[in-house]
């Protein structure tokens, strides 16, 4: 019949009612009872079907049943009983699990008391301890040893420390012996079971090096001489990967940061004699965390990096000599000119180890070594932030390796290179990384497209949210090789059919795409005092923009504004500098062909797509350029303008608004008048484009809007002061000629609604130049403005003869149409506070339509009355 219970819940009852007999033998003072009712519940032990979790149970409950005799035993010494008696007793024991159990609670107990021979008390009882070799019950009988002598191993009782620690690591070793025999108990099929149990019963291993830290405290001597040797000394021989990667991280863990920094090589140089299957990452990983928490925690992190030697950098006093003989070994990996200068800082060990690794282990996969090379970057910019040579070094390596690995790299090594090209971009130096690192951009260049562009919206998007000055030519050309993957973006040529005109257009537009728009950003940040590198890396910058093709249209505009920039730049200094004043406009005039250069380019490659924008461009080159009084050059930007205009732009909204945009840059321009051909040319052009327009709305339109190009209004922005500047540019006569030629537009068009607004809006003109100048000047006088009046009641007379008797539901009132800028109607929808506009306007009566220019030529008549009460000559202006 067995001596354990058959199920759990039988042995808890049985171990509770053990204990509450045990209890009451001690109370009773029968002492002999009590130790056969403990020896009894302690059987429960021996049973082999409990699992670990199970058998931990037990384990504890017994522990606090033990504590309560044992704390009896301490109490009766020696009034009722002497515990060396009692020790030598309790060794007779029938079964040797619950003699040893009571064997340690006596003799710890005896440990306690003045007159006991600790030292051959221990000695004897972690002898005895062998004396169980089954996995289970050998792991728990040591750990109740190291728990019960926890508090005499870390107290004065003990002096000798070497003693203590040399007790601590021999029950170390037993029971990690007893955890790796554990995974070969059993069938095979069920290995996977027992690696879960020997995880679940970890802690009982760690307990000791706990154990171990609490006792060295800070006696580094014998750490690194005595401990650190013999923990990894069993470490390496139990060539269990369970175990190694486990006994690794508490290493790692328990012991002081210091006592990392002085056996650091030791620690790193075990961890090539562990199985191959034992992922190394986690262990370097995790020292790495460790020694950049201890950099975090001290309150001058500098003073802790210079006096790393006194910290037994390496442990050996070797070290200088093995720094030395070791310097080739890197240097093999690297460049002489960034090969570590410190030879005993803490990059070279981790370095070196690298390199060690590398070489010993071929084997090692590639998307092992990535993480490994990422951890000592993270040291290396936490410890080493200004010293960038190591971080190229990493690169080339990683680059290197790439080389060998070549087409059998993993794809699960794609995350682990994003985050290595990552992390770099969240530390200050990022820039001088990407810059100053040969190798980041050569490595980066092999990977995929995917995290190519990934990793370059990255970079962009940090530069630009620091607002990185780009100031070096080197720096820049390094920014564009990183760059290059994303600027250019191939075209889709999957279509072969025929194509119409539209088609054609259709094809050459492309759409902005996030990279193209941080490219464009990039152009803002470039900038250096000196003007002339400040040109040099522009010019830069378009040559690699250039290869992006069709993309010009996002990424040219930003280029030429940058120019726009300098040209004002050197203008302004010219003004400081007037003895240089011809130096300087020799270099505007450069930077002008550089925008026609930028211009011409987006024309050739993006065609007709961009016609607008280049007009545009054009426009406003030319305004700069007036502003500049280089009439010339605005005149060639002019001309270019309207080249665009007549050969390229179609669509006659955007003709009629680039009319609009044309004459606005062209009365606002003052350099022209010098040379008069110049001015008349352009604006003459400008209005002869506007009465050419396909839509009659759109030619009177034009042509009444090209009327104030022959009178010049006041600029303040340039201090000029109706009454006090002496000449503006003005010919009433031409004045009066477009108005008149609007007129005649207006009065020709069919539809009558239409011809009437036109004409109350060339009236609203009428007004405006009768106000702003003599009738001598813009011949715009009474006679002519009565005369337009007369024609606007009459057509609109006629109108209301049109109006139909019958009305409808769905009428819209009149306050609710208005026209356009470019004459179509526009109905507002109101609808609980929200106004939608519609282009169409569906059910409109006739009538309704009338009202508007009814309405807009009663407010103008408002106008003229109320003039009157401040300008005695409108009252001659029968309305």
């Amino acid at each position: 019949m067995a001596s354990y219970s058959e199920n759990m819940e039988q042995a808890i009852s049985h171990i509770k009612q053990q204990t509450i007999l045990m209890q009451r033998s001690l109370t009773q003072k029968k002492l002999m009872d009590a130790l056969k009712h403990s020896s009894d519940m302690l059987k429960e032990l021996r049973n082999p079907d409990l699992s670990p979790k199970l058998y931990y149970e037990l384990y504890i409950i017994i522990f606090d049943s033990l504590s309560i005799l044992s704390q009896y035993l301490v109490e009766n010494h020696p009034t009722r009983h002497h515990l060396a008696d009692l020790y030598e007793l309790v060794q007779y024991t029938g079964n040797i699990l619950p003699r040893l159990y009571l064997m340690i609670t006596v003799g710890v107990s005896f440990m306690q008391t003045k007159d006991c021979p600790a030292e051959e008390v221990l000695k004897d009882m972690i002898e005895m301890c062998r004396g169980v070799q089954h996995p289970i019950r050998g792991l728990f009988l040591r750990y109740y040893l190291s728990q019960r002598t926890k508090q005499s191993l870390t107290s004065d009782i003990l002096l000798d420390k070497k003693f203590d620690v040399q007790f601590v690591i021999t029950n170390f070793v037993e029971m990690n012996k007893l955890w790796v025999r554990l995974q070969h108990q059993g069938p095979l099929r069920e290995r996977d079971i027992r690696t879960k149990e020997r995880k679940e019963l970890q802690i009982l291993i760690g307990s000791n090096l706990v154990r171990l830290s609490q006792i060295l405290d800070d006696s580094f001597p014998l750490y690194r001489d005595e401990v650190l040797p013999q923990i990894l000394e069993q470490v390496v021989q139990c060539r269990d990967v369970v175990s190694q990667e486990y006994l690794l991280d508490v290493i790692c863990q328990v012991f002081p940061d210091e006592f990392h920094l002085g056996t650091l090589a030791q620690l790193l140089d075990s961890t090539l004699k562990l199985n191959p299957d034992v992922v190394i990452n986690k262990v370097v990983l995790s020292l790495i965390a460790r020694l950049n928490g201890y950099l975090d925690r001290q309150d001058d992190p500098s003073v802790v990096i210079q006096n790393l030697k006194q910290l037994h950098l390496n442990g050996s006093t070797d070290t200088k000599a093995t720094s030395e003989s070791n310097v080739d070994s890197a240097e093999n990996k690297a460049d002489a000119d960034v090969t570590p200068t410190n030879k005993v800082d803490l990059f070279f060990v981790f370095w070196k180890y690298l390199t060690k690794i590398t070489d010993e282990r071929p084997d090692l996969p590639f998307h092992e070594i990535i993480p490994l090379v990422h951890s000592i970057m993270l040291l290396s910019l936490k410890w080493y932030p200004t010293n960038l040579s190591n971080i190229e070094i990493l690169y080339k390596f990683c680059w290197e390796k790439y080389q060998e690995f070549g087409s059998t790299i993993p794809e699960e090594c794609e995350q682990s290179f994003k985050e290595f090209f990552e992390y770099p971009l969240n530390t200050e130096s990022f820039y001088e990384i990407i810059t100053k690192c040969d190798s980041f951009q050569k490595l980066l260049s092999v990977q995929s497209v995917a995290l190519q562009k990934d990793i370059i919206n990255s970079i962009l998007d940090k530069i630009i949210e620091t607002n990185t000055k780009i100031s070096e030519k080197h720096h820049l050309e390094k920014l564009g090789a990183i760059c290059e993957p994303v600027i250019p973006v191939p075209n889709d040529k999957s279509k072969v059919s025929k194509l119409t005109v539209d088609d054609e257009l259709d094809d050459e537009l492309t759409f902005l795409n996030p990279e193209q728009e941080k490219l464009a950003k990039i152009v803002h940040l470039i900038y250096h005092k000196n003007v002339d590198q400040n040109t040099e890396l522009l010019l830069i910058c378009k040559k690699w923009y250039y290869k992006g093709g069709k993309q010009l249209r996002y990424t040219y505009p930003a280029l030429i504004t940058e120019f726009w920039k300098l040209i004002r730049k050197l203008h302004l200094k010219s003004l400081k500098i007037p003895a240089r004043k011809e130096k300087y406009y020799a270099k505007i005039k450069q930077l002008f062909k550089y925008v026609s250069r930028c211009n011409a380019d987006l024309f050739n490659i993006c065609g007709l797509s961009v016609s607008d924008l280049l007009f545009k461009l054009n426009l406003q080159t030319a305004a700069i350029a007036d502003q500049l009084e280089l009439s010339e050059i605005s005149y060639d930007f002019f001309s270019q303008a309207f080249t665009i205009f007549e050969e390229s732009i179609s669509d006659s909204k955007i003709q009629f608004q680039a009319i609009v945009n044309m004459a606005q840059v062209l009365q606002k321009t003052r350099s022209l008048y010098n040379e008069e051909s110049y001015y008349d040319t352009l604006i003459t052009r400008c209005t002869l484009h506007g009465s050419k327009l396909l839509k009659k709305t759109d030619q009177c339109r034009a042509v009444y809007l090209c009327s104030h190009l022959w009178w010049a209004t006041e600029l303040s922005l340039i201090g000029e002061e109706e009454g006090v500047t002496q000449y503006f540019f003005r010919e009433g006569k031409r004045v009066l000629e477009c108005l008149q030629r609007s007129l005649r537009v207006a009065d020709s068009i069919m539809d009558n609604v239409q011809s009437c607004q036109l004409m109350v809006e060339i009236l609203s003109r009428c007004c405006y130049y009768f106000i702003h100048g003599d009738e001598s000047e813009t011949h715009v006088g009474v006679k002519y403005i009565a005369g337009l009046v007369e024609l606007i009641q009459a057509n609109l007379k006629g109108l209301q003869l049109e109006e139909s008797g019958d009305t409808q539901e769905y009428s819209v009132p009149a306050q609710n149409i208005v026209i356009g800028g470019d004459g179509s109607y526009i109905c507002k929808v109101l609808s609980s506070s929200v106004c939608k506009v519609s282009n169409k306007i569906p059910n409109v009566r006739i009538p309704d339509l009338i009202a508007v220019p009814v309405s807009y030529f009663e407010r103008t008549l408002n106008y003229i009355e109320n003039q009157k009460q401040v300008d005695d000559r409108f009252n001659a202006i029968v309305t």
